[in-house]
């Protein structure tokens, strides 16, 4: 399939990488950026609009907080550093550097970079870049996403590549991120499962989410086939061939139909799918400006409380998969208890108040299938709940059973057994000359005392070792 040239004349990208932390150490997180020369972000703060963004890029806070209904916005954007909800912290790098591949070289400059801790100790680092050239070919700039948003290169035909700058090289994205841009974060990780990047359950597939908006010459026609390649980040073979992953024209267009917002086309299209969200333009830059900005601000954020959705209920689907039934009841009732915070507090089916970012917002819901896993989750751990209170229920029943045949013997039998000698001093070597009603009396008495004893001991054991499981994952309140 011969596939049609276009030329790309200006490209902005927004690498998502999430991450897991301990919610006790969010503080200490927080100051610890501040210190490392991150800026906490809030929409009071004007002098940062323009302060992350490419030069002549100015992101609007005004029209961020008009974009999202309140109760989102509230979340989104806590006036202090001390809020349980969406924290960004972000810091201008201007550095530029290229990427070097088998066979080509990308120039690119890395503008900023995000840490926004999320509720329940998940995270997002946002790297935003652009790419220097003046003119690119299409399949070169999708092939730059493909090898930039990989953090570890695993397969044959990705291996080889290195980034460069004055400073130092790096042998992955990977090392990039965690030896310059974020040196200290590291420490702060935590890791769910050995078999995975990070062990992280939520990063599918070892690659960053990418988020981009390519500019290409002023009205040049955008077929189909580059929007299937947006969506599906094809770039080019090993042997730098320009490359798409399929010949059926039937199956692109269906494809393109079902993943591609055209509400102002044929100038512009925003193309998403589970690995990228995509926007491709026609217009002039001097035309585009508002949309880039949009592209940096409102439809960013879009993308970011979706992406947050989708990671919580893969990391929710997941626990839950690891579940130990027969040792993991704290676990099970953490579990429980954060689908119910997240249901009431995060997540929302409207989240966007004007027309064209309810359709984008549509589209990412279909796509990262979030109501799909919402329900499917919901359902599994409703199961999980009528479950563990069925074992609960047979094991209050035994108990019962057991108090009320101990009841009944003392109850029935009280006025009977009793031990005279017990009214003065006990002579225990008298034991043995007990009537059977008096060894009765001694064994209903002393299985009572045990039977006390011991459930007072398991009910204090209890609370210190929910009170302790809580403090180990939440700290101190």
């Amino acid at each position: 399939m011969t596939l049609t040239p276009l030329a790309i004349e200006h490209a902005y990208m927004t690498f998502l990488f999430p991450f897991a932390y301990h919610p006790k150490n969010r503080k200490e997180l927080c100051e610890k950026l501040e210190s490392e020369g991150f800026t906490f972000f809030t929409l009071q703060n004007k002098e940062l609009e323009n302060a992350f963004y490419s030069e002549g890029i100015t992101v609007s806070h005004e029209e961020i907080a008009q974009f999202f209904y309140p109760y989102v916005e509230d979340k989104l954007f806590p006036a202090k550093s001390n809020s349980q909800d969406f924290l960004r912290f972000s810091k201008s790098f201007n550095i530029t550097g290229f990427l070097q591949s088998k066979h080509e070289t990308f120039p690119y400059q890395i503008l900023s970079t995000d840490i926004t801790l999320c509720p329940f100790g998940t995270g997002i680092i946002t790297i935003r870049l652009q790419m220097t050239d003046e003119i690119k070919e299409f399949s070169d700039v999708v092939n730059f996403i493909h090898y930039f948003r990989v953090l570890e290169a695993k397969l044959e035909e990705e291996k080889g590549t290195n980034h460069h700058f004055e400073f130092g090289h790096y042998q992955s994205t990977s090392e990039l991120l965690f030896q310059y841009l974020l040196p200290f974060l590291e420490d702060y990780l935590i890791h769910y499962k050995t078999n995975t990047y990070g062990g992280l359950p939520f990063l599918e597939d070892e690659r960053m989410l990418v988020s981009a908006y390519l500019l290409s010459a002023e009205n040049a026609e955008i077929k189909n086939e580059h929007l299937f390649r947006l969506g599906q980040v094809d770039g080019k073979k090993p042997d730098g061939v320009p490359f798409i992953s399929s010949t059926n024209p039937e199956y692109i267009t269906n494809y393109v139909t079902e993943h591609t917002h055209v509400r102002w086309a044929p100038s512009s299209y925003v193309v998403t799918s589970t690995q990228s969200q995509i926007t491709i333009a026609n217009r002039p830059f001097s035309k585009s400006v508002r949309d880039i900005e949009k592209f940096m601000g409102i439809h960013y954020y879009n993308l970011l409380i979706h992406y947050f959705y989708r990671m919580m209920l893969l990391k929710v689907a997941f626990e839950h998969s690891e579940i130990n039934w027969s040792k993991d009841k704290l676990v099970v009732d953490d579990l429980i208890e954060l689908i119910t915070r997240f249901s009431s507090h995060y997540y929302f089916d409207d989240v966007v108040v004007r027309t064209e970012g309810k359709e984008i917002s549509q589209m990412l819901q279909k796509i990262f299938r979030i109501q799909e896993h919402y329900l499917e989750t919901k359902t599994t751990l409703d199961n999980l709940y009528r479950a563990l209170e069925d074992r609960s229920d047979k094991r209050n029943n035994k108990l019962l059973f057991i108090l009320t045949v101990f009841t009944v013997v003392s109850g029935i039998y009280g006025m009977n057994l009793v031990i005279e000698e017990w009214n003065g001093q006990v002579n225990w070597s008298n034991v043995w000359t007990y009537s059977i009603f008096e060894w009765l009396a001694l064994l209903t008495a002393l299985s009572g005392i045990t039977l006390a004893f011991v459930l007072t001991c398991y009910s204090t054991f209890k609370v210190i070792r929910n009170h302790l499981h809580r403090y180990k994952r939440n700290g101190p309140h």
